[in-house]
């Protein structure tokens, strides 16, 4: 259960579940509008999720093994490593997290396109490691380069999908008029994905300053303060809502007028929301609450991929 804890496997669910609804509720329902049929095979992207996952998981124990100081003071009660968990018996869990994703990369690289594709799986490896050791401490670098991931985990999908089907000339003719459509829709996913982890990223932050400051983290908080934090993480939530607007602006040129209203009810209106709470916020008890409904946003926005499913059905 610990171990668990460790990885997160909450966020690695939603991590899979994302995955999987871009590929069967976004790519897909648009390949079928051409009559063309998924490249990758479900078993291939099966090893793909878990490869991903696996990093990820890695990810969070790398990083609470170099947290391990700061977390007795921002968050004694859920520290794992040093109480739970040894500090050996993390990195022991973390190199071989990695191994098996590092191998599972290069064999679906090389069984589906090239050995160098797969090779480009094992990047968020390196930029997990160093986040952890160095660029979480620096001034945005840190929360640049996490929510750049979790952008990069939807846009992945398509980039695998697009460059295997590239090697099947007929399947790549006859789907060539939606690829820029498909590619539009993925992009406006990844940038949501990257907003709202950088938001989280700021509230976290900004809930975690009394540790950071003392450690010698130039995170925002500490560099432009507390409540300047607050505001710019509430001005994002809000950017949010404006770029939702003008994506659903986009959407009337394929007339999914229903797609575009589950936007307003599942996205709009719960950054609305996100952005008062965040602006209201006085403790780390509200602040926590804040960074926890972030989270459900993350979740509802990439539900609202089935709406694309449900507009282009007949």
């Amino acid at each position: 259960m610990k171990f668990l804890k460790l990885i997160r496997w909450q966020n690695l669910i939603i991590i899979a579940l994302s995955l999987y609804l871009v590929r069967h509720f976004l790519i897909e329902p648009f390949y079928k509008t051409q009559f063309i049929q998924l490249e990758m095979s479900n078993i291939d992207f099966a090893l793909f999720v878990l490869t991903l996952v696996l990093i990820s998981g890695a990810g969070y124990i790398i990083n609470d093994i170099f947290d391990v100081n700061i977390d007795i003071i921002n968050k004694p009660e859920k520290q794992i490593i040093g109480q739970h968990i040894t500090e050996e018996r993390a990195y022991l869990f973390y190199y071989i997290m990695n191994g098996i994703a590092a191998l599972l990369a290069i064999y679906i690289g090389i069984k589906n396109t090239s050995f160098n594709l797969g090779l480009i799986l094992l990047v968020p490896i390196a930029v997990f490691y160093f986040y952890s050791l160095k660029y979480k401490r620096m001034f945005l670098i840190g929360n640049l380069a996490v929510s750049f991931l979790t952008g990069c985990l939807i846009l992945v999908v398509w980039i695998y999908e697009f460059l295997i089907i590239r090697k099947n000339g007929i399947a790549f003719a006859e789907g060539f008029n939606i690829f820029w459509t498909i590619t539009y829709f993925v992009i406006a996913y990844s940038v949501f994905a990257f907003l709202i982890t950088l938001i989280r990223e700021f509230i976290k932050d900004t809930e975690d300053v009394e540790g950071d400051s003392k450690w010698g983290c130039t995170t925002l908080p500490v560099v432009v303060g507390v409540e300047n934090a607050k505001k710019i993480a509430a001005g994002l939530a809000v950017l949010g809502i404006l770029l939702v607007s003008g994506f659903q602006y986009f959407l009337r040129n394929y007339n999914m007028g229903y797609y575009a209203a589950v936007l307003m009810i599942m996205v709009q209106l719960p950054f609305a929301y996100l952005a008062v709470i965040i602006w209201r916020a006085k403790d780390k008890k509200d602040l926590h609450y804040a960074s926890n409904f972030a989270k459900i946003c993350m979740l509802l926005g990439i539900l609202t991929i089935t709406g694309v499913y449900f507009s282009l059905q007949p």
